[in-house]
């Protein structure tokens, strides 16, 4: 097997892992692997400049700012900021998160870019190192945090941890220690470092949601301190931390072993991720893309719903019921998003505005949507992320839908079109259309991007 995609050829999974991370280089990878890297960097800029602008990240920044914490030369995508590496990647992950529009991996339950590449990119401007070894960075942190996800899912949730703080922590460490150069001995001290700072636990879902935007800050933060503190070397990380007894696995997963990638995945992590057409919660993306095609086909009208009823399967059930009196917990919520989707035909950032969120035609739509476990849902899961919609009208008639995969995961991709109109849309702040599109275009046609000074500069407002 290709050493590039082979985090299981060394002696234990974290040391496999750390090999791995010091070791991948963009320039050696498959084209479709280059390809995919730069559409998720793309992908995670353009979230990262939308949502810079956000209340709960403003009030960090400007937190930061009075308590002399933000000085430095990194730039803040998305921003007229600059600052210290350590708050420069803590408020790009905040803003990448900000906004729901950040892609993930289901397998793992996991949001990587939003953690991975404000690590990188901070890291990358420090170092001033050119693209490819900011995209083999990307892709060191993906790995890590992907395949630990993939182990703790879903028994992390259960016991109330997320998974992006959790797994992302030592992502965000092995996608800086890639750009420091760190050899797998460091490495692996580095990801030891950063399982200390794993953290993030699922109450917000009783209240609270936007400490959620956070989440990834934290993670982005601390695996780069980790990293740092790794190269400087007076702090030694434990070994073997994800697999070792009270370690990331055990901790926080419950689990007595090691159960990664199965040797019939070989795609790299960051292949088998995916892209989010809708700004809210990826649970939900299925149902949006069955009500949207029951909308279409049958010609249906809001008026005419008397109930909309949605299958799921386990996992996505604490979403099943939340309200929407908030942006944060509007885009987590099922009868909210639903009830959108069906208004409107479409889910889009200005669907969570404060006026939809008080619309009175929307509340009347939402109560009219249930959710519940489909047993064939239950059972795809996490494999596939499918729904059932079933829409009953007024008059008695029913349509109903299964989807097996939402769009924008790797079996059904998000287009390269769509990507870019993403990307357009969403730093509008700080490029003009065509200045967007010529970045988008050129980078996935070439494979390749400017060095990351360069990149960091064009994307500061």
């Amino acid at each position: 097997m290709n050493s590039q995609k082979d985090p299981g050829s060394t002696s234990t999974p974290t040391k496999s892992l750390a090999s791995f991370a010091s070791n991948v280089t963009y320039a050696k990878l498959a084209e479709h692997e280059k390809h995919e890297t730069l559409r998720h960097l793309l992908d995670t800029l353009g979230a990262c400049a939308a949502g810079i602008d956000q209340p709960i990240v403003q009030a960090v920044s400007e937190l930061c700012r009075k308590n002399g914490v933000a000085q430095g030369d990194v730039p803040v995508v998305g921003s007229a900021l600059s600052a210290d590496i350590l708050t420069a990647c803590y408020l790009m992950a905040a803003a990448g998160h900000a906004l729901e529009m950040d892609d993930g991996n289901r397998e793992g339950s996991i949001h990587p870019g939003t953690v991975v590449i404000p690590a990188a990119l901070a890291m990358a401007h420090r170092q001033n190192v050119d693209a490819d070894t900011l995209l083999s960075a990307v892709i060191a942190g993906y790995e890590v945090a992907v395949s630990i996800a993939e182990c703790l899912h879903p028994h992390a949730s259960k016991r109330g941890f997320q998974t992006t703080p959790v797994a992302g922590t030592l992502g965000a460490a092995a996608a800086a220690g890639r750009v420091l150069g760190l050899d797998p001995n460091d490495m692996e001290s580095a990801l030891g470092i950063a399982a200390s700072s794993s953290s993030g636990i699922f109450a917000y879902l009783s209240g609270g949601g936007n400490i959620k935007k956070l989440h990834p800050a934290h993670a982005a933060r601390e695996g780069v301190f980790a990293a740092l503190l790794a190269q400087q070397g007076i702090v030694q990380g434990p070994r073997n931390v994800a697999e070792t007894r009270a370690g990331v696995l055990q901790a926080f997963g419950g689990l007595e072993q090691w159960a990664g990638k199965p040797e019939s995945r070989q795609e790299l992590a960051v292949v088998r991720s995916y892209l989010k057409p809708y700004p809210c919660c990826r649970h939900i993306h299925p149902a949006i893309d069955a009500l949207l095609r029951l909308r279409i086909d049958h010609g249906l009208q809001p008026s005419e719903v008397a109930s909309v009823s949605v299958g799921t399967y386990e996992a996505a059930m604490p979403h099943a019921s939340l309200p929407w009196d908030t942006l944060n917990i509007a885009q987590l919520s099922f009868p909210y998003v639903m009830a959108i989707a069906m208004l409107k035909g479409t889910v889009d950032l200005p669907a969570f505005s404060p006026e939809n969120r008080n619309d009175e035609s929307v509340a009347r739509l939402a109560a009219k949507v249930s959710v519940h476990v489909d047993p064939e849902c239950n059972a795809l899961y996490p494999a596939n992320g499918p729904a059932r919609v079933t829409v009953t009208l007024n008059d008695g008639r029913s349509h109903e839908l299964f989807v097996p995969e939402p769009i924008g995961s790797p079996d059904l991709p998000l287009s390269d079109q769509a990507l870019v109109e993403k990307f357009c849309l969403a730093t509008t702040q700080v490029l003009s259309r065509d200045d967007a599109y010529a970045l988008a275009t050129s980078s996935l046609a070439g494979n390749t991007l400017p060095d990351a000074r360069a990149l960091m500069r064009i994307l500061a407002a």
